[in-house]
């Protein structure tokens, strides 16, 4: 009974510890934390398949997964960025919504590109990979350079 409180206790302690670091990221905008996290899950995929196409990670198909979660990001890429989530900490630029016709031919490069990386990455080959995530690698500048702050 001791050792089951004491792993209640510990496990208490880590939600809250977790609860804690998810506050202290938190940007105090619901649309720009879910943007945030989105990102860095982007991020994560990318890292996983520049892996594959850099020859320091062998292929495997759960990368199939990392190329499909960067398309299903893409495709909801326009709905991450509503009016009024342009917070300091976001990084987001106002010219996301000052220019929205140059934002969206952005999110719409980068929805094909990723379409592009997961067919590539389907196949396994990794000098298609590479080219794939370059060319998807070029969009995501496309809308960097425009549309977010760099970082301090």
């Amino acid at each position: 009974m001791k050792k089951m409180s004491l792993m209640i206790v510990a496990a208490t302690m880590a939600m809250g510890s977790t609860a804690v670091i998810a506050h202290a990221e938190s940007t105090g905008n619901a649309d720009a934390d879910k943007r945030i996290m989105k990102m860095k899950e982007l991020g994560g995929s990318m890292k996983a398949i520049a892996a594959v196409a850099k020859g320091e990670a062998d292929y495997t198909p759960a990368l199939n997964a990392k190329a499909e979660k960067i398309a299903m990001i893409a495709a909801e890429m326009g709905t991450l960025f509503p009016e009024g989530s342009g917070v300091e900490t976001s990084r987001s630029k106002a010219e996301i919504w000052s220019q929205p016709d140059k934002f969206k031919t952005a999110v719409s490069n980068f929805e094909m590109a990723a379409s592009g990386l997961v067919a590539a990455v389907e196949t396994g080959d990794q000098g298609k990979i590479g080219a794939a995530l370059g060319a998807t690698g070029k969009t995501c500048g496309g809308c960097h350079k425009p549309f977010r702050k760099p970082k301090d």
